[in-house]
Formats: C-alpha cells, structure tokens, sequence
C-alpha cells in the first residue's frame, strides 16, 4: 500500500525547504556584498539589533550602526580582492529563528605566491529570525578563526578605524579582515 502524503504534510515541506532556500540566501550574500562592497546589501543581511562577533575587535559589533561602522572598516574590491566562501552549513529551523553552523575559508593573493591561497579559516555560528517582512536576517555571528596565515594579503591596509572606538587602530598583519 501506497502513502500519499497529505496537502497539510506536503505544504509543511516546502515551507521548510524555501525557508533553508531564503536562509542560504542570505549566508551568501554576507560574502558577495562584503567582499564587493555592498553596503546596503551587507546591512540588509541584519536585523536592526544583531549582534556581530568578528575576531578582530575586542568585542562584539552590537546594531546597526557598529555593524555598518565594521563593514566600512573592512576591505572590499577593487582595493582589495577576497573571498569569503561557506562551506557544509547545518541549518536548524525552529518557527522563526534558525540556528546555522558552517565552516568558512578566505581566499587572498599574495605577493609572495603566483596564485590565490587561504588566508584563514573557522567556523559561523548563526542566528537568524524571519523578519516581518519575511526575510531571514542575521541576529548573530560568531565568527570562530581556528586559523589564519601570518603574512598579510596584498593590498592589505595596516590601519583603520575601529567601529568600536572611532579612532584608528593598529590591527596585526592579516587580521585586518574580520571574515
């Protein structure tokens, strides 16, 4: 005998599937508009009270505002090319939050090889929430380097401002990237 799924069942599947689909969506815009530089595009990806935890500041970016701050403190083509890329995200719904973990690895050239090589690589501890609208956003990311090349990338700046502090800051070769 045969088990036909009922219409409730079937529309509860796909629900689940275009919310992972939307999800995806918005993990790889990360990449793609920071390393381009699409601002707009980047903070689109958050929520207005996210939390964003990069390695590189001595604390999390919390709002908009800081996060917006960190973005433009960040490198972007064509004054520096990157990229961000994900790999093997877990995605755990649950209504409408999400719990996302993946690993991630950045590709840089350097001076001293012909080629493209990875700078660094981790792993992405998400958070997301559908939002009113009814777009998966980020709530929260912790960005876990497990390891990073000592030599910076090329093109790479040795100062920035720092969204937490207004103020320039000498970050440490390679780190001026906070993935």
């Amino acid at each position: 005998m045969t088990h036909t799924p009922s219409a409730k069942g079937i529309t509860q599947r796909l629900q689940v599937l275009e919310d992972k689909r939307a999800i995806l969506n918005t993990l790889h815009a990360y990449g793609h508009c920071l390393d381009y530089g699409d601002e707009e595009g980047f903070m689109d990806c958050w929520t207005a009270d996210a939390v964003l935890g990069w390695a590189v500041y001595d604390g999390p970016l919390h709002g908009h505002d800081r996060i917006r701050a960190g973005f433009r403190a960040h490198t972007h083509a064509p004054d520096a090319w990157h990229k961000h890329l994900l790999a093997e995200p877990q995605i755990s719904l649950h209504g409408d939050t999400a719990r996302v973990h993946s690993m991630f690895f950045r590709l840089d050239p350097y001076i001293s090889t012909a080629g493209p090589e990875i700078y660094a690589f981790g792993r992405y501890i998400d958070t997301l929430r559908r939002c009113a609208d009814g777009r998966w956003r980020f709530a929260g990311r912790v960005v876990e380097k497990e390891a990073a090349r000592a030599e910076a990338p090329a093109l790479a700046a040795d100062r920035r401002t720092s969204p937490t502090t207004e103020s320039p800051t000498t970050v440490h070769p390679g780190a001026d990237h906070g993935n």
